[in-house]
């Protein structure tokens, strides 16, 4: 069967092989046998085969960090999947191959009126948006802000924090995403300038904004300093700038603003991850969370979809060779 092997650490182009390799075994107690059925290829993935990532499995190996796909069989005693069901793959279990051997228990199973393309993309952007609405305990009505608010992270933070009752101030580098944010459930919606934080204050009045998400960092970060107020909590989850994070050290204490750097596969985050998928799963299904499109490449086509990748953004690798 075909899979995508990292061959050793470095640049992508060279490092990850298309490869033939024996299918897996029958699954043994406890494992699910799955079809991959679509699998992401974005920029993290990326950062794991050069290397960087935190994760950084034994080489050669099958990577690619989520994905969907249809259950074939289960070992003996699995009653938490059965076969024909969609689910997502869970941390740990790589999705760049036709077939993959995964802990039922830990299998996020989906509704099926999900497009199988939708559900490979609800593992990491969709979780993460959810994790970090959860950062703080907030009251129903209280403002967050967050840059980066047109992302895949940012669109998903919109949706959790409605369904939380939380209302997001949302900033964004250009006019047109205004009202693409707006239609989504966005509370308000402004482009980044020097007058940000007045032009809060104009809608917000005095109400404090205690949780602030960072994306971006760099000179962005500044932006959420701005807004912020007295006791905050400013989450770094990326750095979309290229810039490290370098917050001005006067406002943080006179503001007494907490800081902390996120990573979604902490192990205090992982037992959160089924439940926010499968919330996720519903959001979608529900019309509330509308994840951005990516195109289709077949799997053996890994290099033309890694060079769209490189100019664009993320694409759907179709690990299916039955798919038409």
């Amino acid at each position: 069967m075909l899979a995508i092997h990292l061959t050793r650490f470095g640049e992508p182009e060279q490092s990850l092989k298309v490869v033939d390799v024996p299918e897996p075994p029958p699954p043994a107690a406890g494992q699910a046998l799955i079809q991959v059925e679509y699998a992401p290829l974005d920029h993290h993935d990326l950062l794991l085969a050069q290397g960087i990532y935190p994760v950084r499995p034994e080489l050669p190996s099958v990577i690619g960090n989520e994905g969907a796909g249809t259950v074939l069989a289960v070992g003996p005693d699995v009653t938490q999947v059965r076969p024909g069901d969609t689910v997502l793959l869970p941390f740990g279990t790589f999705a760049w191959a036709e077939q993959v051997l995964a802990d039922a228990a830990e299998l996020t199973v989906v509704d099926q009126s999900i497009g199988l393309d939708q559900a490979a993309m609800l593992r990491i952007n969709p979780t993460t948006g959810g994790l970090l609405v959860e950062s703080r305990d907030l009251p129903a009505g209280s403002w967050l802000v967050q840059n980066a608010a047109n992302s895949g992270v940012g669109r998903s933070v919109i949706a959790f924090a409605r369904e939380r009752g939380l209302r997001t101030i949302n900033i964004v580098r250009r006019e047109e995403a205004v009202g693409e944010l707006e239609e989504l459930g966005a509370d308000l919606v402004l482009v980044g300038s020097p007058t940000l934080a007045t032009r809060v204050r104009a809608v917000i009045g005095d109400d404090p904004v205690l949780l602030g998400l960072d994306g971006v960092s760099g000179h962005a970060t500044s932006l959420l300093l701005d807004v912020l107020t007295e006791g905050a909590l400013l989450v770094i989850y990326g750095y979309m700038s290229g810039k490290p994070f370098t917050p001005d050290q006067n406002v943080l204490t006179a503001k007494n603003i907490t800081t902390t750097e996120f990573w979604m596969y902490q192990d205090a985050y992982l037992p959160r991850h089924a439940a926010l998928g499968a919330e996720s799963a519903r959001l979608v299904a529900e019309g509330k969370l509308t994840l951005p499109s990516a195109p289709v490449y077949k799997a053996d086509a890994f290099a033309e979809a890694l060079a769209y990748l490189r100019k664009n953004g993320k694409v759907l690798l179709d690990f299916n060779p039955h798919h038409t």
